[in-house]
C-alpha cells in the first residue's frame, strides 16, 4: 500500500492533466473517467525515455493448457539519466525474472507497468532480458476485444491467434508498449507441438526441430514495427507463394499461409491482392516493406493489419462478409483495408491512440482511392457515400493525450475517410490534393505523425490556413452545421444561409440545386443572402462530396 500511494502522488500531474483534457474535450457529463493505469500505459514519462533498438521474443506455446513461456531480449539506448526503466506486461503474467549481463535485476509491478532497477546515463545502450510465462488473455470478440484466439478448424485440430491492437502488445510479451517507439528491427522465435507450423511477421529465417515433438520457427522483421502489429498464427498451414513486379522493377515477394483444405480456393481468391498494390502504388508508390514481403495469413477472426503478415479471416467473400460494399463492386473488403494500413498505420504511424484517425481514417479513405483507380471518380463517390451510416459523431476524432484512450471506432474509420475527401472538395485542386497526400506519406513513412503535423503540412502546401476547418471536425464531435432557408416573394426567390459552427473562421464552399442547376455559395458565420427573379420549386444544399449537418429553417 505504501508504494502504491507514492506511485500515485509521484504521477498525479500527468493523470490531473488527462482530466483537465478530457473535461475540456467532452464537458462534464458522463464520459470516461482515467485511472492511474490508463495514466502508466498512456504517457511517456522519465522511466520510458528510451529508444528501443531490437526485440528478441522467444516463446513456447502450449494449446492444450492455452499457456505461453519464454522470455524478451529487450536492446535499448537512453535518452536521459535515469534509475529506473518501466516494460509493459499484463499483471495476469508472472514474471520469472529479470536479467542484465547475466545478473538479476530487482523490479516493482504497479497494475500492468513493471519498474526495473537499472541505473543508465544517457547514450548508454543495453540489452535487458525478461523471463516469463503465463495463461495470456483470452479474446472475447477478435480483433476488437484483443488477446489470443484458442480455436479449432475443420478438423478439429488446433488453430491459434492473437490480436491486441487498443489492449496492447504487453497482454502477452513485455516491451514498451508505446505507440510512440518501435524497434529498428525484431526476431521472433515461437516453439509449437508438430504438426503446427507458426507464421509470423517477415521473413522466415529457418526452423529447427526440438525432439520428436515441437519446431521452433524463426522469423525476422527486419523494418521498424508497432508492437501491436507483431502476432504468430499457429495451425496446419500451407504456404505458397507469387511474385508482384512493381513499377520500379522491384520483385515483391506475396507469402499467402492458409488451412491446407482452404489452398485451391486461396489461390483463386488472392489473385486480387496484385490490382490492390497496383492502385496504391499509384497513389503512394511501391509496398512499403518491400525486404519483408507482403503476407496474407488465415486467422481465426475477421482481420487485422499485422505488418507484413495480415490477419484474414474473411471466408474468401466480397466485401465484409459477403457484404456491407455497395453491389456494384466485388472486392475483398479485409484484404483492401488491411493492406491499406502497410501505408497508413504500419508505415506512417501515429504516437498516441488519441491520433489513431490517422491510422484508420487515411486507410478507410485508400478503399476508395482503389475504387477511383479501377472504376472512377462517380464510383469513388458512391462507395465514399455508402461509408457515411457508419458515423455516429459522438466523440471527437481526437481523444485525450498520455491516457490510451481508444476512440469510437466507427468514427475514426468512416468519418475520418470523409475528412480527407471533404477536405479534397475544399482544396478543389486534384493535382495539389495528391501532392498533399503523397507529400505526407513521403515525408513520415517509417516514422510518426501526429494531427498537427498534417494540419501544418496541409498548410504548407496550399498557402492557405486550413486549422480551423480540420479543428472543427478533429477537435469537435459536431459537424459542421449548415443553416439555410428559403423564401419566395412575388417572382423572386430567396436563399438564406450561414455556418453554426464551434470555429469561427471555418470556410467551405457548398454547393445547391436549384431544380438540378447547380450553383456554389459559400456561407460565413453571419447570415447571407442571394436571390433570384425567378421561382424555383426544388432547392437543396448537396452533400454528396461533404460532411456536413444541415438544418432547414422557416
Amino acid at each position: 500500500m505504501k508504494i502504491k500511494c507514492l506511485v500515485q502522488m509521484k504521477f498525479g500531474t500527468q493523470l490531473l492533466i488527462s482530466l483537465l483534457f478530457l473535461i475540456s474535450f467532452y464537458g462534464i457529463a458522463q464520459k470516461p473517467v482515467f485511472e492511474l493505469k490508463d495514466s502508466l500505459r498512456g504517457s511517456l514519462r522519465l522511466e520510458r525515455t528510451y529508444d528501443v533498438k531490437h526485440y528478441e521474443l522467444n516463446l513456447t506455446v502450449d494449446p492444450d493448457r492455452k499457456f505461453i513461456k519464454g522470455s524478451n531480449a529487450i536492446t535499448l539506448t537512453s535518452m536521459a539519466d535515469m534509475e529506473e526503466i518501466q516494460l509493459d506486461l499484463f499483471e495476469n503474467m508472472k514474471i520469472l525474472k529479470i536479467t542484465k549481463d547475466k545478473k538479476e535485476l530487482l523490479f516493482r509491478r504497479i497494475y500492468n507497468a513493471v519498474f526495473i532497477a537499472n541505473s543508465i546515463k544517457s547514450g548508454e545502450s543495453c540489452t535487458i532480458l525478461v523471463e516469463y510465462e503465463g495463461n495470456p488473455t483470452i479474446a472475447k470478440n477478435a480483433p476488437w476485444d484483443g488477446g489470443f484466439v484458442w480455436s479449432k478448424d475443420m478438423d478439429n485440430m488446433d488453430w491459434i491467434g492473437v490480436a491486441c491492437e487498443g489492449d496492447g502488445a504487453s497482454l502477452w510479451w513485455p516491451n514498451k508498449d508505446h505507440l510512440a517507439d518501435e524497434p529498428e528491427s525484431m526476431d521472433m522465435f515461437f516453439t509449437v507441438p508438430n504438426p503446427y507450423v507458426a507464421i509470423s511477421n517477415g521473413k522466415l529465417v529457418g526452423k529447427k526441430k526440438m525432439g520428436k515433438k515441437k519446431t521452433t520457427y524463426h522469423w525476422n522483421v527486419s523494418y521498424p514495427i508497432n508492437n501491436y502489429n507483431v502476432t504468430v498464427y499457429i495451425g496446419q498451414y500451407e504456404t505458397f507463394n507469387e511474385t508482384y513486379n512493381t513499377k520500379s522493377g522491384e520483385a515483391l515477394a506475396l507469402n499467402f499461409s492458409v488451412l491446407k483444405p482452404n489452398v485451391t480456393k486461396a489461390k483463386a481468391h488472392f489473385g486480387q491482392v496484385p490490382k490492390v498494390l497496383e492502385a496504391f502504388e499509384h497513389y503512394l508508390g511501391p509496398y512499403p516493406f518491400i525486404r519483408d514481403g507482403y503476407g496474407l495469413v488465415e486467422a481465426p477472426y475477421l482481420g487485422m493489419e499485422h505488418q507484413s503478415a495480415i490477419a484474414y479471416g474473411n471466408k474468401f467473400q466480397r466485401g465484409y462478409l459477403g457484404s456491407r460494399i455497395p453491389e456494384e463492386f466485388d472486392f475483398d473488403y479485409i484484404i483492401l483495408h488491411e493492406t491499406a494500413h502497410e501505408y497508413w498505420g504500419n508505415s506512417v504511424s501515429c504516437k498516441d491512440h488519441a491520433d489513431m484517425w490517422l491510422h484508420e481514417g487515411f486507410a478507410t479513405y485508400m478503399e476508395s482511392l482503389f475504387v477511383e483507380y479501377f472504376y472512377g471518380r462517380e464510383a469513388a463517390l458512391r462507395y465514399l457515400n455508402s461509408q457515411k451510416k457508419g458515423i455516429s459523431n459522438d466523440q471527437p476524432l481526437i481523444g485525450p493525450l498520455g491516457v490510451n484512450f481508444t476512440n469510437n471506432p466507427h468514427d475514426i474509420y468512416s468519418k475520418g475517410s470523409w475528412v480527407l475527401q471533404t477536405l479534397r472538395y475544399a482544396i478543389n485542386n486534384d493535382s495539389l490534393w495528391f501532392d498533399i497526400f503523397k507529400g505526407f506519406y513521403d515525408k513520415y513513412k517509417m516514422g510518426f505523425a501526429t494531427s498537427k503535423d498534417f494540419i501544418e503540412f496541409v498548410n504548407l502546401k496550399t498557402g492557405k490556413d486550413y486549422g480551423p476547418f480540420l479543428r472543427q471536425y478533429l477537435r469537435y464531435k459536431n459537424l459542421p452545421k449548415l443553416i439555410y432557408s428559403v423564401s419566395f416573394r412575388d417572382t423572386y426567390t430567396q436563399i438564406k444561409y450561414k455556418w453554426d459552427n464551434l470555429e469561427q473562421q471555418f470556410s467551405l464552399p457548398v454547393e445547391f440545386s436549384l431544380d438540378g442547376k447547380i450553383i456554389v455559395l459559400e456561407p460565413g458565420n453571419d447570415w447571407k443572402y442571394i436571390e433570384f427573379n425567378r421561382k424555383f420549386n426544388k432547392i437543396a444544399p448537396k452533400d454528396d462530396k461533404i460532411l456536413i449537418e444541415i438544418l432547414k429553417t422557416e
